[in-house]
């Protein structure tokens, strides 16, 4: 029995792979722990729809990062203004999240799972920090100030 995987099935298969398995697997384990579905004609070509559109988001998202890297090659990030004491060091790390939070202010669109910060930053400064989505990398140089 042909079946579409919904989810990573250990030693069968990753998600939204066709596999052929015993009929017995699919009625009784796969298909009612909603792992795999009935692979008919109408869901073989949702699955493709499906596909093709998750695809074409991708490339779509591979193709704004790539703009924002080029840009920001060129244009500065506003400074990130925070509390610190005098000797420069912060009361507060910060994190992606604040990162991502900081950019989408300054109408700098890259996703949170894109910034690759290894720790938190915990002093002023100029501070470079990696950014990866897919095979495109790059580099963002953010200036902390004492506010």
């Amino acid at each position: 029995m042909k079946v579409i995987l919904l989810k990573d099935v250990a030693r069968l298969g990753r998600r939204s792979e066709v596999k052929e398995v015993p009929a017995g697997h699919a009625i009784n384990f796969l298909i009612p722990r909603k792992l795999a579905i009935i692979a008919t004609e109408d869901s073989l070509k949702r699955h493709t729809e499906e596909t093709k559109k998750q695809q074409e988001q991708k490339q779509h998202t591979q193709e704004v990062f790539t703009e924002t890297l080029k840009r920001l090659s060129t244009e500065t990030v506003p400074q990130f203004k925070i509390e610190a004491n005098d000797k420069g060091h912060l009361f507060k790390g910060i994190n992606v999240d604040d990162i991502a939070r900081h950019l989408l202010a300054s109408n700098i669109k890259i996703e949170k799972g894109s910034i690759k910060l290894a720790h938190p930053i915990k002093e002023i400064g100029i501070h470079k920090i990696p950014l990866k989505q897919g095979t495109h990398e790059g580099i963002l140089t953010l200036e902390i100030v004492k506010k």
